[in-house]
């Protein structure tokens, strides 16, 4: 049995909503928020990901500034030390109040510690919630802010009226940062969470099992219409740039066709990513 009439969730448009939002706060406050990303090495996706995020600055009245590192048309010989510096230098500017650093770092230049490196961004301009103190308060139930990506998940899901106690939610994933604090987010409400890596050989059996299916991979199409049961809502978090366009864990044309809800890439996770992170950056500004 499929279901051809499918729910597309259109993230895009319930981002629009929330930048709107937070455009009119933004606009009744005497100075304006702002906002720093470092981006290290060539990577297109992270390029792409960010100049998204400075698009929607530049719409709200959020101030933007981009840090390249380590990249051929910028300190092309930038090492783990002037990352540290960067953070250090964008800790101590009162003008910045949020700090986010492009994951993945790449093997380059003596390589790059992420977790010595997110460590280093205050936790009062982690925006991103990333930051051991951050987690920290929010596995105590007291976060300064959480996850942009959590955030967008859980609105998405609420988008569809789901109350979440009781739910079998299947989580593909190889992040131990995510999958820890969404374990904590979902199990706060009650549901029944399974956490499988993508290189899972069961993997099919467990993601055949969710009602509700997030998928926060990066392997494209990594989730055939097989996996899934009929009427389950699909997350697709997972997205990729191939050969110039974004695509996502779930083969989407395929896996619509029975699902009973679904987030399309690009314009489902994505945008309410972004749009949480400057409503992160709001409220630290105004904190």
């Amino acid at each position: 049995m499929t279901n051809k009439q499918s729910q597309i969730i259109d993230g895009k448009a319930i981002s629009k909503k929330m930048l709107e939002e937070i455009a009119t706060k933004v606009k009744k406050q005497e100075n304006r928020p702002g906002l720093a990303a470092i981006i290290v090495g060539d990577d297109p996706a992270s390029h792409l990901y960010v100049k998204n995020k400075e698009k929607a600055c530049q719409k709200i009245g959020i101030n933007f500034s981009g840090y390249y590192l380590a990249s051929k048309k910028c300190l092309p010989d930038a090492t783990e030390k002037d990352v540290l510096e960067t953070i250090d230098f964008l800790n101590k500017d009162d003008n910045i109040h949020g700090v986010i650093v492009q994951l993945p770092l790449p093997k380059i230049n003596g390589g790059f510690d992420t977790a010595k490196i997110i460590k280093a961004v205050d936790p009062k301009k982690d925006v991103d919630g990333f930051t051991p103190k951050n987690l920290k308060a929010f596995q105590d139930g007291e976060p300064l802010v959480t996850s942009p990506l959590i955030q967008a998940i859980q609105t998405l899901i609420d988008s569809q009226n789901i109350k979440l106690k009781n739910q079998k939610v299947v989580a593909v994933t190889r992040s131990e940062i995510f999958s820890g604090t969404l374990k904590k987010h979902l199990l706060d409400q009650g549901a029944k969470l399974t956490v499988v890596s993508p290189e899972a050989k069961d993997l099919a059996k467990k993601t055949k099992q969710a009602d509700i299916l997030i998928s926060v991979a990066g392997r494209p199409n990594l989730i055939k219409s097989d996996m899934v049961k009929p009427g389950v809502v699909v997350i697709d978090a997972g997205t990729t740039l191939v050969d110039g366009k974004l695509v996502g864990d779930v083969e989407y044309d395929q896996v619509k066709k029975i699902a009973g809800a679904i987030t399309p890439v690009p314009g489902g996770v994505g945008p309410l990513t972004v749009a949480w992170l400057l409503k992160n950056t709001v409220a630290l500004f105004s904190s």
